[in-house]
């Protein structure tokens, strides 16, 4: 195991750096329940980004992206004396914007937005990319709710079955499954597309 040194002591602390972040984080968590607005922001800021994106890839739209990640931070921050670390704060937040994202989907057909925003790849240029996005878009919407989710905390996020299972609310055998049920289905649109 690699030790960790404290933060500007130069002092050996023994832990790994992910049991120092887990330490951290429990200081964050435990100054943002006790009201530390700076504190809170802290702890939720590093997941913005990386729940913007489930949000897009369950719901298709930036725009219902934005405002899912600002409603599941709003649960969060409301719940947060409840939270009991058992599984993990990323996981916790990914299942509530998972819920918001699926409240969504049923409540309300969004709009197609004219503009969205792509980006360009050092391979290609803006109208490749604008395409594979497209592409990838149109495939994702082909998917069930559940199975967008899965794929996108899985390819694009770099969870590990565990981590899908503990926030879809699933055991390991069944994420497995899911997986494999929305990589197949994946697998079955490109076909259609070719012919």
């Amino acid at each position: 195991m690699a030790a960790a040194t404290a933060a500007g002591t130069g002092i050996t602390t023994g832990l790994s750096a992910g049991a120092t972040d887990r330490l951290a984080d429990a200081r964050l968590l435990a100054d943002a329940r006790a009201g530390d607005g700076r504190a809170l922001g802290r702890l939720l800021e590093p997941h913005e980004a990386p729940l913007y994106r489930l949000c897009l890839g369950v719901l298709h739209h930036p725009q219902d992206a934005e405002d899912a990640v600002q409603e599941a931070f709003i649960r969060a921050i409301k719940s947060l004396g409840g939270f009991r670390a058992d599984a993990g704060l990323r996981t916790w937040l990914y299942r509530i914007a998972l819920n918001v994202c699926l409240e969504r989907k049923r409540s309300a057909r969004p709009v197609e937005p004219l503009y969205e925003e792509t980006l360009v790849t050092e391979a290609g240029s803006l109208e490749d990319a604008a395409l594979a996005r497209m592409r990838a878009m149109q495939a994702l919407a082909t998917l069930k709710p559940h199975h967008r989710a899965a794929l996108v905390m899985k390819e694009v996020e770099g969870f590990s079955v565990e981590e899908i299972g503990a926030a879809m609310g699933w055991n390991r055998k069944k994420a497995e499954n899911e997986l494999y049920q929305a990589r197949r289905a994946l697998a079955e649109w490109r076909l259609a597309q070719q012919e």
